[in-house]
């Protein structure tokens, strides 16, 4: 008896579920790069139109946070007279992404996998060990491309959103940073921790970008002792992400501070706007993410199934698509930056988000030249 699209998604979210308990990284996407620095360190933000999101009466995102008071608001005098200061405030962000692939299943193929999915609901709860791998591998495949495609997106909008840096002057802009084999007073490790000092990031400093940057990082964990200078193996574990050269620039790194930046994300297959819906099936499918030290998360994809019945053809009559099986896997996010007024106009860091933008420069090494204690120097007198 076939299965129904509504029992095929129960069904494979059951054997998505086993197969994510199951110490397998082949079958655990690994986002890379920005994306996986966002999952792995993402700010504590909540939505508070998601209704309006999913009815579809806005495309606008918005987030409820907090400003920083300042000393403009302190004043020396013991009266009941105070300055007003505003409470929460609401960020937006006004173009929130949208990313979707398509998967095509045809009817002989798919058979295999209904007969699996038929089992999967026939076993209940006394089901041990996943079936519908081979479907599931089908899906890891295309994941990829989305999963890529989510991370161009957000270094895309990572590059509109830089703050501005306070240790500079003028504040704005890519700044310059001389990265060499070791530490010194004006670049490299040591100059990044002062730039975050004076912008007030607290935490260990999350980096990511690369060319140099990627290489500086390398060459420093590589490290087994100090090196001549007493320096060791330094701290950055820079996020490595290609797609940045294109998005920021060659060289170019971006450094954040935990709980200034996050993935903001949302579904809408749920609740009354999930099932059956003209002959087309909407449901949500998290899909298991390896992130760092081996831990699992889960992004959860909006799933769309319906029945192609009827076959495809070019205009040459040749058939491109038969019937089967259509699966389109979505997703609806955002990026989460600081917004530039979370420091008053008063405040030192106003428009210091917490993202800092650097372009890398190699830094030219100097090599020093010792006489041997053996050597011998003449003046000039000696050599007439």
């Amino acid at each position: 008896m076939p299965i129904t699209g509504t029992g095929f998604a129960q069904a494979l979210k059951k054997n998505i579920g086993l197969i994510a308990k199951e110490n397998d990284p082949q079958l655990k996407v690994t986002p890379t790069g920005f994306l996986k620095l966002l999952l792995e360190n993402n700010a504590l933000v909540e939505i508070n139109n998601i209704e309006e999101l999913r009815k579809g009466q806005k495309r606008t995102i918005k987030l409820r946070y907090l400003q920083r008071g300042s000393e403009s608001e302190v004043t020396d005098v013991d009266n009941c007279d105070t300055n007003t200061v505003d409470g929460w405030k609401e960020s937006e962000i006004p173009t929130p992404q949208f990313s979707k692939i398509g998967i095509f299943i045809p009817d002989d193929e798919f058979r295999q996998y209904e007969e699996e999915a038929i089992q999967t609901l026939a076993l209940g709860d006394g089901q041990q060990a996943p079936l519908m791998r081979g479907f599931y591998e089908i899906l890891l495949t295309k994941l990829i491309g989305l999963i890529s495609k989510i991370d161009t997106n957000l270094i895309a909008a990572q590059a509109l959103k830089w703050g501005e840096n306070a240790a500079y002057s003028p504040r704005t802009g890519a700044k310059v940073i001389e990265l060499g084999k070791t530490a010194d007073f004006n670049s490299g490790y040591v100059k990044l921790q002062e730039d975050a000092l004076i912008n007030e990031l607290n935490g260990d400093l999350l980096l990511c970008g690369n060319g140099l940057i990627t290489r500086y990082d390398m060459y420093h964990r590589l490290k087994a002792g100090n090196d001549a200078n007493g320096i060791g193996a330094l701290p950055l574990n820079a996020y490595y992400d290609p797609r940045t050269k294109a998005g920021w620039g060659t060289d170019h790194f971006g450094v954040f501070a935990k709980g200034t930046i996050g993935f903001v994300d949302w579904n809408k297959n749920v609740g009354p706007y999930a099932g059956e819906k003209g002959g087309h099936n909407f449901f949500t499918l998290p899909i298991p993410v390896e992130l760092a030290n081996g831990t699992l998360s889960a992004l959860v994809l909006d799933a769309q199934m319906f029945y192609g019945a009827c076959p495809e053809y070019d205009g040459d009559g040749v058939l491109t698509k038969d019937r089967g099986w259509n699966i389109i896997l979505s997703k609806h996010y955002g990026l989460f930056n600081l917004p530039d007024n979370a420091f008053a106009s008063s405040d030192i860091l106003y428009k210091v988000n917490g993202s800092l933008h650097y372009v890398a420069q190699e830094k030219a090494e100097v090599t020093t030249v010792e006489p041997t204690a053996s050597a011998v120097f003449k003046t000039q007198e000696q050599t007439e």
